[in-house]
């Protein structure tokens, strides 16, 4: 099964690009200088401003245009521009995604286990939805397969994949502190595993099982405890030159070093270039046979052709030596630039606030007020201060305190409280403009997102593997990064 090639992918691709191309500053501002650098009015059209006179147009235009579903004919400028993104999101194409089911033809109806301990119900979904989709892509396979499992963390979706479904699986992570917790976590549910399982199956039944830590009065269990050993983890920066084949070799004795095993290359969540480095070692050694990858935090994707960017982690970026956007030859071509403020739009999600009809924390209007006095008394520091998390703040006054502090900043400790409450009066009717500003920017999110999945999923098509395709795997409002791609080499392929 094949639905998708690449000449629909780069029609696709060239529609989302002509609607983003007039949109590329919008989509790159700060949000900390929505104040500083008149956002509102250097961003909005002058229909869209018309239609909001002021704070009670802001609140019914929230309420409208995102808090509810129902058609008004209020706000038409807003509802027209808004559906034009919406249409460009890749949920509503879904000629180009592949559902599970499609996907694995004569799949078992099993029962999914919901085993909620060692992790959140975030997690318990991603994990569950991941596992059970890889376990049935070896399964397809019809080859014994050892897994990978790039970017391992905790070990989550390994310890499921190796303590649920028996698979042999191989957790690599750059941090060697995370290898060793995902070890420790895994030892855990393994002593529990017996017990959770049969609790989760009598939840499916409908029957409450015991408390935790009550001996049940029926017999004991017959299962037998699962294999520790085939659950290993190697602290690794995951390259394409990094050979995965002798890496499995060191930790599977029953693999001899000239031997050359069938691979699954997943991984829930790879962070930011790693997702990318996935595909290119997909491509790059033989052995891998299957893919299944879900990535997330864009900003720390390597551009190449974005200008210098800030990075938190200069350490890991400079471990970097390929790049993660764009991969497909086609918008390398179009040297495609979204710059890091897409990018970390990009991770953002509409659905989650959509349905939690949340708007912006103060802190983000503190911060663009912040800005104001950057630009007052601190010139030199226009556009470079980086704040961070500030928490525990009941005002204002005591967020600039905290700022302060945090920052060694003498020149802000010295800002008289007059000057912060002057501030506040001067610019409150800015902060409900901001609310909706903010909601406007999301709603690209969704967008620009789809460039990068398409991208990827295009850099595959490129290179011939066919059996590529875009799964909408979780919940979004559970889990904002909820697409999966899964790639499948044929024999003959190299």
């Amino acid at each position: 099964m094949s639905k998708v090639g690449v000449v629909q992918l780069q029609r696709r691709l060239d529609g989302l690009l002509a609607f983003l191309n007039p949109h590329w500053d919008f989509v790159n501002c700060h949000m900390v200088n929505y104040l500083t650098d008149h956002h509102w009015e250097g961003f909005l059209s002058e229909t869209l401003k018309s239609e909001i006179a002021g704070k009670e147009d802001v609140a019914l235009a929230i309420e409208d245009l995102f808090w509810k579903t129902d058609e008004s004919v209020r706000f038409p400028a807003w509802r027209e521009f808004l559906g034009k993104s919406k249409q460009e999101r890749l949920a509503l194409h879904p000629e180009l995604l592949t559902s599970v089911e499609e996907l694995i033809e004569g799949q078992e109806n099993s029962t999914q286990l919901s085993i909620r301990e060692f992790m959140s119900a975030k997690k318990c979904h991603e994990v569950e939805l991941a596992a059970a989709l890889v376990d049935q892509l070896v399964k397809n396979s019809g080859r014994e397969c050892f897994i990978v499992d790039a970017g391992d963390g905790k070990g989550y979706l390994s310890s499921r994949l190796a303590l649920q479904y028996g698979h042999r699986v191989l957790g690599i992570d750059a941090n060697a502190a995370n290898t060793e917790n995902a070890l420790n976590r895994n030892r855990k549910l393994q002593r529990a595993w017996n017990g959770l399982t049969e609790r989760a199956e009598l939840q499916v039944q409908g029957i409450t099982p015991k408390r935790r830590g009550k001996k049940s009065p029926a017999r004991e269990s017959s299962k037998s405890a699962p294999a520790l050993e085939n659950y290993k983890t190697t602290a690794k920066f995951i390259t394409t030159e990094l050979n995965f084949g002798a890496l499995l070799a060191e930790h599977f004795t029953q693999l001899g070093p000239e031997d050359s095993p069938n691979i699954c290359l997943t991984g829930l969540h790879t962070c930011g270039n790693l997702a990318a480095t996935c595909l290119q070692v997909f491509h790059a050694q033989s052995d891998c046979h299957l893919l299944c990858n879900v990535g997330c935090c864009y900003h720390l994707l390597r551009e190449r052709y974005s200008q210098q960017e800030f990075f938190g982690n200069k350490a890991l970026m400079e471990l970097q030596t390929d790049y993660g956007f764009p991969l497909s030859q086609y918008l390398r071509e179009r040297q495609v630039r979204m710059g890091r403020n897409a990018r970390m739009l990009a991770a953002q999600s509409i659905e989650r606030t959509v349905d939690a009809k949340e708007l912006p924390n103060v802190t983000l209007y503190y911060r663009a007020l912040l800005e104001i006095l950057v630009h007052r008394h601190a010139p030199q520091l226009k556009n470079e201060l980086q704040v961070g998390k500030v928490r525990k703040f009941e005002s204002f006054e005591e967020y600039i305190q905290k700022c302060a502090t945090k920052l060694d900043a003498p020149w802000l400790t010295a800002v008289k409280k007059e000057e912060l409450q002057s501030l506040l009066q001067e610019y409150a009717l800015d902060r409900h403009f901001l609310d909706l500003f903010y909601l406007l920017r999301m709603s690209f999110a969704p967008v620009l997102e789809s460039l990068i999945l398409l991208d990827r999923l295009l850099y595959l098509k490129e290179l011939g593997y066919e059996h590529s395709y875009l799964i909408d795997l979780f919940d979004p409002v559970i889990s904002p990064r909820h697409f999966a791609i899964v790639s499948i080499k044929r024999q003959t392929q190299p």
